[in-house]
C-alpha cells in the first residue's frame, strides 16, 4: 500500500525559483518510490505557527501519512528531499547554515557523548536536540501522540480538532521560537529527534546570495574530523 507524504509551503508572497525548482525536480523521485504527494501553501501570514497549523490541518484532511514543512527560501539536491521522507524516525530534519558569508553555524543543536555527534549506526543520522522547520519531516503518528500528550494546543472543531503545533512563546524562563519550541516537547514526550546530516541544502538570501551548506562536510572540517586543517 503507498504512503502520501504532503508538502507544506509557508511563503510570504511566491518561493524563490530555486526552491521551485527542487520541488519539482524532486516529484519524479517520489512517483519511482511509490509515494503519493501533494502540496499545500498559505501566502503571506505573518504568524508562522497559525500558517503551519492551517496547513497541517489541510494535509491531514489529504489523508497524509507524513508532512514535510519546507521553507521557500531554501533549495537541495532532489534525491535529498526523498532521503529525508524515507529516514527512519517520526521526527526528522535536514539542516541549513545561517546566512552569513562565513560558514560556521548550522540552524538546530545536535546530541553529544564525550564531546562527539551521536550517530545512528544503521544510517548515520545525528540524534539532535533542536531542529530547524524549514526542511523537516513530521509523521501523523508525530502529530497524534503530540495531540494526546498536549490537548491544550487542539483548536477549531471538536470532531476534527487542528493542531497548534508549532506554538511558541515563553516557558520556565526562556522564550521559544516556534520550532525549538516543538522539538522541546517532542523531547519532553521522551521521543527522540534526528537529523539527516549529508544532504546538500542551500539558503538563498533575498539579494540572490546562495549559501551552499552540507553538515556531514561542515562536520568533517571541524576539529576533530578527517578533513580538519589549522585553516577550517
Amino acid at each position: 500500500m503507498s504512503k502520501k507524504v504532503v508538502f507544506c509551503v509557508p511563503t510570504v508572497t511566491r518561493p524563490y525559483e530555486a526552491f521551485v525548482k527542487s520541488l519539482e525536480e524532486s516529484v519524479p523521485l517520489f512517483d519511482k518510490a511509490g509515494w503519493e504527494h501533494g502540496i499545500t501553501t498559505t501566502i503571506g501570514n505573518p504568524y508562522i505557527s497559525v500558517a503551519r497549523a492551517e496547513m497541517t490541518r489541510r494535509a491531514l484532511d489529504d489523508k497524509a501519512d507524513v508532512i514535510v514543512y519546507l521553507d521557500h527560501d531554501l533549495s537541495w539536491d532532489p534525491s535529498d528531499l526523498l532521503k529525508l521522507v524515507e529516514t527512519e524516525g517520526d521526527v526528522v530534519c535536514g539542516t541549513y547554515r545561517f546566512k552569513t558569508d562565513a560558514e560556521e553555524k548550522y540552524m538546530g543543536s545536535l546530541m553529544h557523548d564525550d564531546g562527539l555527534p551521536v550517530v545512528r549506526e544503521s544510517d548515520g543520522a545525528l540524534k539532535s536536540q533542536m531542529a530547524p522547520a524549514g526542511f523537516l519531516k513530521v509523521t501523523k503518528f508525530a502529530l497524534n501522540a503530540t495531540a494526546m500528550a498536549h490537548p491544550e494546543l487542539l483548536f477549531g472543531d471538536p470532531f476534527n480538532y487542528s493542531i497548534d503545533l508549532f506554538n511558541h512563546g515563553a516557558k520556565k524562563g526562556v522564550w521559544w521560537g516556534e520550532d525549538y519550541a516543538f522539538c522541546q516537547r517532542w523531547h519532553d514526550m521522551g521521543k527522540d529527534l534526528w537529523t539527516v546530516p549529508n544532504l546538500n541544502i542551500h539558503h538563498h538570501g533575498s539579494d540572490g546570495t546562495i549559501y551552499k551548506g552540507n553538515l556531514h562536510e561542515f562536520l568533517l572540517k571541524q576539529e576533530g574530523g578527517i578533513n580538519h586543517t589549522e585553516e577550517t
